[in-house]
């Protein structure tokens, strides 16, 4: 009897050990607070008090722990993805920092944009470029684009175009567009490389068949102004009017510019007119501004000042700073 109880003590002993054990393991872990974005241990955020897996519904802002919301039955990864998309930096950011301590490419390239714009934490461009090597090994194709551009422009990195072009190398080989056009301009400008027209040409034929309308823009151009190739002013049209017909804002400003004004073309008001509307629809501010003017000298068919107003004023909002100066001149 007495050895039964002995084992029954011992066995109740273990078991103890185990769970502190266990519960020493839990605590010692580290999280993510998902009201602050704090790094934490144990049972409560020592920044915000919060409990660990405490969450809030995206959609009715109920407050909960499990994996399910208990009012709506919105899934918590679903819950924490919505937040990490708000436009508001300070909300998105526990978000953010949760999926990106899980892995999550996406996440980990915002951290990076965190680091990058010192929005939250302290501006550190190592800790940026670091989340966006991450993102990049991990498959997010914009990381290495990103870090591209900071190496091409080299605002908060010292400017290197070998490193600028490796990173739009590994882009290009994951199947970007952009990269492959970005590519065709150090080539072509003969940036961090010797100028070569023709492996220009390539990567932009290359972008182009990847579905880059604006690579077509650039392709226009060297057969406009014969680099590289026998100068074609025909296939520099065809060139233009294809980067347009596939939706490039700029392409289609160009292409309103040609025949408003007779270049390459003949004369056609109404045609100029309308590449402008489409070009205005799609966000540009030039055209926008052009529509102003011609809405202001009669082009249309008739002076309609009030109309012209509206596309100055349009053009003011979207930043073109001449739109501003006419519209106030003019209201």
């Amino acid at each position: 009897m007495k050895n039964a109880l002995k084992r029954i003590l011992l066995l109740g002993l273990a078991l103890v050990l185990l769970c502190s054990a266990a519960a020493a393991e839990l605590v010692s872990e580290a999280w993510i607070c998902l009201n602050c974005g704090e790094e934490a241990q144990g049972d409560n955020c020592p920044v915000c008090g919060e409990l660990r897996g405490f969450w809030i519904c995206a959609d009715c802002g109920t407050r909960n722990l499990s994996d399910a919301c208990m009012n709506c039955g919105k899934e918590k990864r679903v819950s924490i993805a919505a937040q990490a998309k708000d436009a508001r930096p300070t909300a998105a950011w526990p978000a953010v920092r949760y999926l990106a301590a899980s892995g999550d490419a996406a996440s980990v390239f915002a951290l990076g944009k965190y680091y990058e714009k010192g929005i939250i934490v302290p501006r550190d461009a190592d800790q940026a470029v670091s989340c966006f090597r991450a993102a990049g090994e991990a498959g997010y194709v914009s990381a290495w684009l990103h870090l591209g551009n900071l190496y091409d422009i080299g605002e908060i990195l010292p400017q290197d175009y070998s490193q600028a072009m490796a990173c739009y190398q590994k882009a290009a080989g994951m199947g970007s567009a952009e990269a492959c056009w970005y590519l065709g301009t150090c080539y072509e400008d003969g940036t961090g490389v010797d100028q070569n027209y023709a492996v220009a040409l390539d990567y932009y034929h290359q972008a182009a068949g990847l579905g880059d309308p604006d690579a077509w823009m650039s392709i226009a151009y060297l057969y406009l102004t014969g680099a590289g190739v026998e100068q074609d002013e025909a296939k520099a049209l065809e060139y233009y009017e294809k980067a347009a017909a596939m939706g490039s804002a700029s392409a289609c400003d160009y292409v309103g510019y040609l025949y408003m004004t007779g270049t390459l073309v003949p004369q056609d008001v109404q045609l100029g007119l309308h590449w402008y509307e489409k070009a205005a629809g799609l966000g540009n501010p030039r055209s926008m501004y052009a529509l102003g003017y011609a809405y202001q000298c009669g082009q249309t068919g008739e002076v309609n000042m009030a109309e012209a107003l509206r596309w100055y004023e349009r053009a003011a909002l979207a930043g073109y700073r001449n739109g501003f100066i006419v519209w106030e001149g003019l209201r």
